[in-house]
């Protein structure tokens, strides 16, 4: 299984049409995808607490990043996101942030 994060805030803009055919391309050959949306409400950055090393996931219950991180048995990430000003959006870099830091400690 492939997960697609659409890391715009909007549902269905350019970025998620571009997940779309990637997802239909990876389910043509057979393999199953799934397109996860981070929403389009505000990211807390990552602040080093430690807190997820305690396995309970981050402390900020604010965003979709725990749900994000439980469905880490995907054999394959896609990452999605709209470039602003020569880079990946901010709130992608924040979301990753703190799944990625959960990874780690697990």
């Amino acid at each position: 299984k492939v997960l697609l994060l659409n890391g715009s805030s909007n549902l269905k803009d350019v970025t998620y049409t571009a997940l779309e055919e990637i997802a239909k391309t990876l389910q043509e050959e057979g393999i199953d995808t799934e397109i996860f949306q981070i929403g389009a409400e505000p990211l807390r950055d990552c602040i080093g607490c430690g807190g997820c090393r305690k396995g309970n996931g981050c402390v900020f219950r604010d965003d979709c990043v725990n749900e994000f991180v439980e469905k880490k048995e995907a054999d394959g990430f896609v990452f999605g996101t709209p470039v602003y000003y020569a880079h990946p959006s901010g709130r992608i870099m924040s979301f990753l942030d703190r799944a990625f830091l959960q990874w780690l400690v697990a």
